[in-house]
């Protein structure tokens, strides 16, 4: 008897769409696609640009007797120095420059692409920190302290600067920070200072990165604090531990994913940010974010330009991971 081929065609379709690997491929390969064309395509070009050379004129050569690390020793290797030498200047330098009332040990300075990089570490650290300070006891106070009707209030009153857009938020602190702005007019009344300069310092570009990015941190905290269950402090307390040793033993260690998922995300943006340095900072302030983005721009080398960017990837990443294994999530203390 022949076979009929209306009912074989849908049957197919039937068997084709239950097998369990379609729905994974169909969900997968959209975003895969996705990612591949506008995220990993680019890097590999980036990549592969790095190894090349600057021609006279901007373009980049990229045939094989240019192809090296060549890039890579310009950022990191001063004139003459060899790799031992380059890492104790490296670190002479940076303890020297970072450290109160110590002078630098070593004889040289590092290349200007070094002192760029730790300057923007410095700024990431330190911005990681202060919105640690600053937003744990405001996510401790909102999602342990505050009623429910409250916190959704008070979680609107974070996230409502972000309502504006970036570039408004950082201009409108550029005013802020004027030399006639509203900060310098009040240490002046107040007779605190009346010729200080905020802007263009490095205090301004650390201002701009808290101010940004402080949320981010408050945020993955609060959701740790509000999934803790307040029994587990009741318990401590029960068991002869005081206010203050249940925060630190109960309350403290339990929040660590937030606290290590806050870090991240300030820490990232900060150390690799390129419009506050350059609306709030000086020459003095420089970070390699800016010089990446002159080198793609005014500068037109484009191979040291995505060195740079490798460096700093590579230097965040391996950061990152020493600081949640040093970390070890819920178990920091």
């Amino acid at each position: 008897m022949a076979m009929n081929t209306t009912d074989v065609g849908p049957g197919l379709l039937t068997r084709i769409r239950r097998h369990k690997y379609v729905g994974l491929v169909t969900n997968i390969l959209p975003a895969s696609i996705w990612l591949t064309v506008f995220f990993l395509a680019p890097l590999a070009v980036m990549l592969y640009f790095s190894f090349g050379e600057r021609g006279a004129f901007g373009e980049v050569l990229l045939g094989f007797e240019y192809l090296g690390l060549q890039q890579y020793a310009t950022f990191f290797i001063p004139d003459g120095a060899s790799i031992l030498e380059t890492i104790w200047i490296s670190i002479a330098w940076a303890i020297g420059y970072f450290v109160p009332f110590v002078s630098n040990p070593a004889s040289a300075q590092p290349t200007p692409y070094v002192q760029l990089l730790f300057k923007s570490i410095y700024f990431g650290t330190v911005t990681t920190l202060v919105s640690l300070v600053m937003g744990y006891p405001m996510a401790y106070f909102v999602a342990r302290h505050a009623s429910q009707r409250w916190q959704t209030t008070l979680i609107a009153l974070i996230v409502l600067p972000y309502w504006a857009s970036y570039l408004v938020r950082v201009y409108a602190i550029k005013i802020l920070l004027a030399k006639n702005g509203l900060v310098h007019n009040l240490l002046a009344t107040l007779g605190i200072a009346t010729d200080v300069q905020l802007l263009y310092t490095d205090f301004a570009v650390q201002f701009g990165l808290v101010y940004i990015w402080v949320p981010f941190m408050i945020l993955p905290v609060y959701a740790s604090l509000e999934q803790l269950n307040p029994e587990l402090n009741e318990a401590a307390m029960d068991l002869g531990a005081d206010r203050l040793d249940s925060f630190r033993y109960v309350t403290l260690p339990l929040s660590m994913p937030g606290v290590v998922a806050g870090s991240i995300l300030v820490f990232i943006p900060s150390v690799g940010a390129y419009v506050i340095p350059d609306l709030l900072g000086g020459a003095s302030t420089a970070t390699v974010g800016e010089f990446i983005a002159a080198q793609f721009g005014a500068a037109g080398n484009w191979p040291l330009g995505s060195a740079a960017a490798f460096i700093l990837m590579v230097i965040m990443f391996g950061a990152l991971w020493a600081y949640q294994r040093g970390s070890g999530g819920a178990d920091f203390l």
